[in-house]
């Protein structure tokens, strides 16, 4: 393969990216020690929950990141989106990051990270295995989104992309772009050989705004073609052919595309129409 990337990047920092189009960052696995290494329902949390249910996960996500605490005794899983909207919550059908995702069904996690209509969860408990998980949902997958007390950038999220007038007013889905800037390496990811930039971002880089490195030229920072082609956090690339939008998320001046091998979310300003 001819374009390909180099560097370290660990779970940890693949896992603690950003997203939403504001977003804070994957936690990872952060449910305290004494109630994940215990036997599942062996122990009941500050909240009256069992461990490692999806529940008492959630509760501790909310206590330790959204600095909010959930009423003693607050119930299963299915009765959250109730009783959240008898205690005068908003429950409905926008993802937020630090919102709650509710499934009627019996089930709930804490939302990551949104971008358009794809929500990444993380949860315990995901098909009855009493351990973390973390996987991406359609918004429309999920009963209902709780809104306790939503993150936001002033509670140290960043942004995934500008909240900014979007200059290319005219990019619309199905419209033909191309990106002719020079953008610096900010992330790699080894594992799918592919980079990100914060500029081509449109700010703090996340798993959404992944670029396969196979289309992409290292290049100087004026944008000359050089080096061993090999991309490393530091280094400079253009961004080669034509690109279909595929969706565009307004608020958040993102539009999606799909370069190589994947599908990426980037800044609207940075593309120019055909």
């Amino acid at each position: 393969m001819k374009k390909i990337v180099m560097g370290l990047l660990t779970l940890g920092i693949v896992g603690g990216m950003a997203i939403n189009t504001a977003s804070a960052a994957v936690m990872g696995d952060d449910y305290p020690a004494h109630l994940k290494n215990a036997s599942p329902d062996s122990k009941v949390d500050s909240w009256t929950m069992y461990n490692r249910e999806c529940v008492s996960f959630v509760a501790w996500r909310l206590h330790a990141h959204n600095k909010f605490e959930l009423p003693v005794g607050f119930g299963s899983a299915w009765q959250w989106g109730s009783q959240a909207k008898a205690r005068g919550h908003r429950v409905d059908n926008i993802p937020s990051v630090g919102s709650v995702a509710w499934f009627a069904a019996g089930h709930v996690a804490w939302v990551a990270e949104v971008a358009g209509n794809n929500v990444v969860i993380e949860e315990y408990n995901y098909n009855y295995n009493h351990n973390y998980h973390r996987r991406t949902v359609d918004k429309s997958a999920v009963s209902g989104f709780i809104h306790f007390k939503d993150l936001t950038t002033t509670a140290g999220t960043t942004q995934t992309t500008p909240k900014s007038q979007a200059k290319n007013t005219a990019i619309n889905v199905g419209s033909t772009v191309k990106f002719a800037g020079v953008f610096q390496v900010n992330v790699v990811n080894i594992a799918k050989n592919s980079v990100a930039s914060d500029k081509l971002s449109g700010g703090r880089s996340t798993t959404l705004n992944l670029i396969d490195a196979v289309p992409l030229d290292e290049t100087t920072a004026s944008g000359t073609k050089s080096g061993n082609q090999v991309l490393a956090v530091g280094e400079y690339f253009k961004v080669n052919g034509t690109y279909r939008v595929l969706a565009i998320d307004r608020p958040s001046n993102g539009i999606k595309v799909k370069i190589g091998a994947y599908e990426t979310w980037l800044d609207i300003n940075q593309a120019m129409v055909l």
